[in-house]
Parts: C-alpha cells; structure tokens; sequence
C-alpha cells in the first residue's frame, strides 16, 4: 500500500486524524482499531459501529456478487446504461466511452494537484483511468462492496499509486481538504442518503476541489422505467440536483447530458 495515504486517513471509529502510523499493519494510535489488512485493499469499514451494511435495493444486493463484480465493466454496466438511459448514453470519445472522457476532462487533472478520489470505484475502470493520466498523484478507490474490491485489486494491480479502501460513502474516512478533485460515476442514484454523501464528499474536498459526477436523469422507454423501479433507482432532474448542491455549498455547477444520463461537475469554493 502507497504510504502517501496514511497523512489522509481519519480513523472511521474515533476520527482521529492521521490514525496509523504504518502501512502494513495499521493500528489506531488513539482508539486501537486495526483493519482488516488484506492487501491490497484497506478495509476501514467498521462494523463495530453498526454491524455490516445490508443491502435495501437491489442494486446494492447486486452489487455484491462475484459475478457481477467480473463481469460489470463489459457487460452489466454498458446494458445495464442502455437499458436505463437509452442509445445517447453509449457513445465514444477519442476511443473512451463519452461518459468516462466527460469525466477524466471535467476532473481537470493537469489544472491542480491530487489526491484523486474515485468514490464507489467498483471494479476499477475509472480509478486506472485516472492513475494513468496522473501518474505522479494518489488515487484512492473507495467501494462498500468486497467482490467489486477484489476485481478492482486484480485490476489495478499495474498501478503503483491507487490505494483501493473499503469504506461507506456516508462516513467517508479522510481529513477534511483531503482531496483535490472526487469522481463519483454512476452511484448517486444507489445511495440511501444522497445528501450526507454530498456533504462528506465536500468535507474532504479542499477549497477549489472538483466534483464530478454522474448518475440518471430519465428513463427513455417503459422498460427502462420499470427496470428503475424494480432496482429501487432513483432519478435525479438538473434543475433539482443543481439547487440540492447550491444548498450544501457548492458552486459553479455544469452538466452534460448522454441520452437519459446526466454527467455533473460542481467546485467547492
């Protein structure tokens, strides 16, 4: 595990900063918690404090399979956009999806420094995508779901700099001003409180720290609609999402639409 994380770290039980002296086998210097170190993935997810999540979507049961986790970078995610967002949604860039161009460019990766945070990494598609275009920085890969770790660890194995966390995006476990920029693609519709997520990821956000992320807007066909409902999928219009953000402190909002998907990014001042 890269040592740069350490400094960033906030332990999730007693909030100390800066908890662990050591990267190999963590122990809170304040309230004693030792996470589960099974390299490469931090598990700083404490079930002391109420048990491990239970999945109330789903979605979020879903996402927790092993299967899933394999397959959903090639298959599960591209159809399952298609299905709930319409044709618009699956276009490419520069050989990228557009979704994940939008995002690499909205980040402004070479406008200021890191750490990068990719916020529910999954298997890790955009957490490689974004060690890549910043090689010099962190990028810490966050996810609640243990399958979805396991693949993203097979896969960014090649990347020196991403540090890959368990933790709840509810109770985010870093400083505050931690990060310069946060990418959150396609989770905010799963979240059971949208709200505390936007508030812990402004809380480690630092001043002028990006926030980018993507979620649904609209359901193109009957089926996808259904499908939404069926998954407990929540939608979000622009109008609502921008205000919603204004409200918690973000300024600058901008969005682009793909097909029935919405691509956000908003600053925090």
């Amino acid at each position: 595990m890269d040592p740069a994380v350490l400094p960033i770290l906030q332990c999730p039980r007693c909030k100390t900063a800066a908890p662990f002296a050591g990267s190999r086998m963590p122990r809170c210097r304040s309230c004693g918690l030792e996470p589960a170190t099974a390299q490469p993935v931090l598990d700083l997810f404490d079930a002391t404090i109420g048990g491990e999540p239970l999945a109330t979507t789903n979605e979020q049961r879903l996402m927790e399979s092993d299967l899933v986790a394999r397959i959903y970078d090639r298959v599960w995610r591209p159809g399952f956009v298609r299905l709930l967002a319409g044709r618009g949604a699956g276009g490419s860039v520069g050989g990228l999806s557009g979704e994940l161009f939008i995002h690499k460019h909205s980040l402004g990766l070479d406008e200021r420094p890191g750490p990068w945070l990719d916020l529910s990494c999954g298997p890790g598609a955009f957490a490689r995508a974004i060690a890549a275009s910043a090689p010099g920085a962190l990028v810490v890969g966050l996810d609640i779901s243990r399958a979805m770790l396991d693949v993203a660890a097979q896969r960014t194995g090649g990347y020196p700099n991403v540090v890959l966390v368990r933790a709840d995006a509810h109770a985010l476990p870093f400083v505050d001003g931690a990060f310069g920029g946060v990418n959150n693609a396609g989770a905010l519709h799963a979240y059971d409180d949208p709200e505390l997520v936007f508030r812990e990821i402004r809380r480690v956000l630092r001043p002028g720290g990006i926030y980018c992320g993507s979620t649904f807007a609209e359901a193109p066909s009957l089926l996808g609609r259904i499908t939404a409902r069926a998954a407990g999928i929540r939608r979000f219009e622009p109008a609502e999402l921008r205000a919603w953000l204004a409200r918690i402190g973000f300024a600058d909002y901008e969005d682009v639409r793909l097909g029935g998907a919405l691509v956000f990014r908003v600053r925090r001042p």
